[in-house]
């Protein structure tokens, strides 16, 4: 009680490392960090290169089910004219997002025109969408923003990986982009409201 410099110093310390890692954990979360990506089995493997090189437009879903991929169709052909075959993307996190990298394995299955594919081992959604999308080179990609407080989806995806999507994959791309050669084609982006 009557010298309580030490307890200052430190609390300062504290607070000081506690910022450092908060504003480190900020900066990081808007890189493109994915490690590396493969397929789940020979099937994605050939069904792959189909999909690269202004083949599909990119479509990311929240459920991997049939009548989530008939849904988001049917919502994307009612407001935009689009030709050529979707690609529906639902990305399943890992249950320890701790990792700022981790390898992404991509099952991909043919379904009529379109495609659908299934990605493990994601430890953030934008930044997996935002890899799959530079992989494939999308014609466009067509990704959902939500209707809550910006603050608290931003904390939400830099402590969780989830929140604002639609936001942080065009933060993530614009970011990655800046890397890349000016000449270089880019997907259009449509945002549509959840």
């Amino acid at each position: 009680m009557e010298r309580p410099d030490g307890l200052i110093i430190g609390a300062i310390l504290t607070l000081l490392l506690m910022l450092a890692s908060g504003l480190s954990r900020s900066l990081r979360s808007v890189e493109l960090r994915i490690s590396e990506g493969f397929f789940a089995d020979t099937e994605s493997w050939e069904t792959g290169p189909e999909l690269r090189g202004k083949k599909v437009h990119l479509v990311p879903i929240k459920s991997s089910s049939t009548e989530a991929r008939n849904k988001k169709r049917e919502e994307i052909s009612k407001h935009y004219n689009v030709r050529g075959p979707f690609l529906f993307l639902h990305v399943n996190l890992l249950d320890n997002r701790s990792e700022f990298s981790a390898p992404l394995e991509a099952m991909i299955r043919k379904e009529g025109n379109d495609y659908f594919a299934e990605v493990y081992g994601a430890t953030s959604i934008a930044n997996s969408l935002a890899f799959v999308s530079e992989c494939i080179d999308p014609i466009s990609v067509f990704i959902g923003l939500t209707r809550r407080d910006l603050m608290t989806q931003a904390v939400r995806f830099i402590l969780f990986g989830e929140g604002e999507t639609g936001l942080m994959f065009y933060t993530i791309l614009l970011r990655y982009w800046d890397s890349t050669p000016p000449g270089d084609v880019r997907p259009l982006i449509f945002l549509m409201s959840d």
